[in-house]
C-alpha cells in the first residue's frame, strides 16, 4: 500500500511486504520497491533494490536484480545481488553475481558465480 505525501509522490514504507502466495502465478518484469516474499511461482524479471525471499513452495525462473536474495524454494536463471543465500533445502540452478554468497548444508547450488568487489568481478565457476 503506498502513502501519499503534500506532493502526491507515493511513497511506500520500508516494512511493506509484497507476497506471492501459493498457487498464484506471474509472468513478465515484476519491479518491487518493497520486500518480495514468493510461495507461488514467477517467471520473468524481477527488479528489486530490497529482499527477495523463495519460500518453499516458491520458485523463480528467470533474472533477478535485487539488493538481497534468500533461497528457500527453487530459483532457475540468472541473480545479480549484493548477498544471495541458499538456505537448507533450497535449491539454486543458474548464474549469480553476487558480493556475497552463502550456502547451508543440505541446499543445492548448480551453476556459475561471480563474487562483486567494489565494481570489480572475481570469477569463480564451479
Amino acid at each position: 500500500m503506498g502513502i501519499f505525501n503534500k506532493a502526491d509522490q507515493c511513497t511506500i514504507p520500508a516494512s511493506e511486504t509484497t507476497i506471492i502466495a501459493s498457487g498464484a502465478k506471474v509472468e513478465g518484469i515484476f519491479n518491487c520497491q518493497t520486500r518480495l516474499h514468493v510461495d507461488g511461482e514467477i517467471i520473468g524479471k524481477i527488479l528489486s533494490e530490497s529482499i527477495v525471499t523463495i519460500g518453499k513452495q516458491g520458485h523463480i525462473s528467470g533474472e533477478i536484480n535485487a539488493g538481497r536474495l534468500i533461497i528457500n524454494g527453487l530459483f532457475e536463471g540468472s541473480a545479480n545481488c549484493d548477498n544471495v543465500e541458499v538456505l537448507e533445502g533450497g535449491k539454486f540452478l543458474g548464474k549469480v553475481v553476487a558480493k556475497e554468497l552463502v550456502i547451508e548444508a543440505k541446499a543445492i547450488f548448480e551453476g556459475e558465480s561471480k563474487i562483486k568487489v567494489d565494481n570489480q568481478l572475481l570469477s569463480y565457476e564451479n
